[in-house]
């Protein structure tokens, strides 16, 4: 086992490594990184504290949680198989990650391994630092919450116990609510919870350290659940987040609220999931949801083409796709080679859910080594640093460049797909906007009962 006895301490290719996918990440990764709560984060530096959050997004997960509430630096832990090799595992220790031991990777037998890893959690807290951990154990790429591992709760109680349950660790619930999961430039919500202590489980623990651990699970799963979306329904998971996608608008104009707030996306998905769910997620709208699904599938098409989308909006796209298109060129001539590079390895992963993470930690590396690269040519070429200098601030405005007109190429191909089926007055698309039509007016009603 690697050793974690300096994992806090100063080092400069973290601190590095740290401001650059800082910038990357909410500035260019992210369209729009929003937290919220932030007043919630213990002001005591002294002070340790256990962060748990919701787990939908591999990597992306923690990067968030570390920027969401600098400037405090929390240690992680992570998945123990990912720590097999070691090279990777002195780089994950410099990166401040432990390794946390699940029965699916090493067996019941293997599970004693965690004790040594908790026990040094627990003495990095004492010292003030902070831990960061996903008590689902696992992700997905879904608004749903797993069931919470006492894997944590083992950890906090080991904390009280190690103080003679005077200390009263705070734990702080963070909640992820992403509008997406595979690619760049989408929009994502953090929530940070108020920090809630568990001094009401001590005297159980003491009796029943199983049942106080379950409990703490328990208590710690609804913290998180207030703040996010959870879709309890793997099997119509997909007519249900259309449901709650499509009433978003109609949310937001009901309630007098700013279009496009995360909040506002948030507390609407909610509502709508909250209605069907009292309804056990058996009604006849999520019976014409999963039809509506399987049309856009069978047509090709966003839910935004075939609502919205109108004959001066695609004429105009059109235009501006022509304009654009030399710019399209030449931007993908630029990010040509780290951006391949990063698909192309981020394919060999087994786990599909490893694969965001992967292509997002390999273009990271991939895009700054290409854009130095660069960098020194322009500069061996026009010798002159300035200039240089310019081309290396200007080379991210080409990967967003390309990245956002490449979507526009797509929702064209989207906008001409109706038009041609219009056009030959085809009944698939007239018959879907009819169902849509159909689903909002339910959708509608279902929303004003009481």
């Amino acid at each position: 086992m690697p050793d974690f006895s300096r994992i806090t301490r100063p080092n400069i290719l973290y601190n590095g490594l740290y401001h650059y996918v800082s910038l990357a990440l909410r500035f260019i990764y992210y369209r729009k990184f929003q937290v919220i709560g932030r007043e919630n984060i213990p002001k005591d530096r002294k002070e340790g504290f256990l962060i748990i959050c919701n787990h939908q997004n591999g990597l992306v997960d923690a990067l968030s949680i570390l920027f969401a509430v600098a400037p405090r630096e929390p240690v992680f832990l992570a998945r123990a198989d990912i720590f097999k090799k070691e090279s990777i595992a002195k780089m994950l220790v410099m990166l401040r990650i432990m390794p946390a031991y699940r029965k699916r990777d090493v067996g019941t037998e293997g599970l004693g391994q965690n004790a040594a890893v908790f026990e040094q959690a627990v003495k990095l807290m004492r010292e003030g630092a902070v831990v960061a951990l996903f008590p689902e154990a696992g992700h997905q790429d879904h608004h749903y919450l797993g069931s919470f591992k006492k894997g944590f709760a083992r950890m906090a109680f080991g904390y009280e116990e190690d103080c003679n349950f005077s200390k009263d660790l705070k734990i702080l619930p963070i909640g992820h609510h992403y509008l997406g999961y595979d690619g760049m430039q989408l929009d994502a919500l953090f929530t940070i919870g108020e920090p809630f202590t568990f001094e009401e489980l001590y005297d159980t623990y003491k009796e029943h350290p199983e049942r106080g651990r379950y409990l703490l699970a328990a208590k710690a799963r609804e913290r998180v659940e207030s703040m996010i979306l959870n879709i309890e329904e793997p099997e119509r998971y997909e007519a249900v987040e259309q449901l709650c996608q499509m009433y978003v608008p109609v949310y937001e104009k009901r309630h007098g609220l700013r279009k496009s707030q995360l909040t506002n996306d948030l507390a609407a998905r909610r509502a709508v999931n909250s209605k069907l769910k009292a309804d056990g997620y058996s009604s006849s709208l999520i019976d014409k949801a999963e039809e509506y699904v399987s049309r856009l599938k069978e047509l090709k098409m966003d839910d935004y083409v075939v609502e919205r989308a109108g004959t001066p909006g695609f004429i105009f796209r059109t235009l501006l796709w022509i304009l654009l298109l030399p710019v399209l060129l030449l931007s993908a001539v630029i990010n040509f080679v780290p951006h391949q590079l990063s698909r192309h390895i981020s394919k060999s992963m087994k786990d599909h859910m490893l694969v965001h993470s992967m292509r997002l930690g390999v273009g990271l590396l991939a895009f700054l080594a290409w854009y130095l690269i660069i960098f020194a040519v322009v500069w061996i070429i026009f010798k002159k640093f300035w200039i240089a200098l310019l081309a290396l601030l200007l080379l991210p405005v080409t990967m967003l460049a390309y990245h956002n007109l490449r979507l526009l190429s797509a929702r064209l191909v989207q906008r001409f797909r109706k038009y041609r089926l219009k056009l030959r007055r085809d009944p698939k698309i007239t018959d879907t906007q009819r169902l849509r039509r159909e689903i909002m007016a339910e959708l509608d009603d279902l929303m004003q009962q009481a």
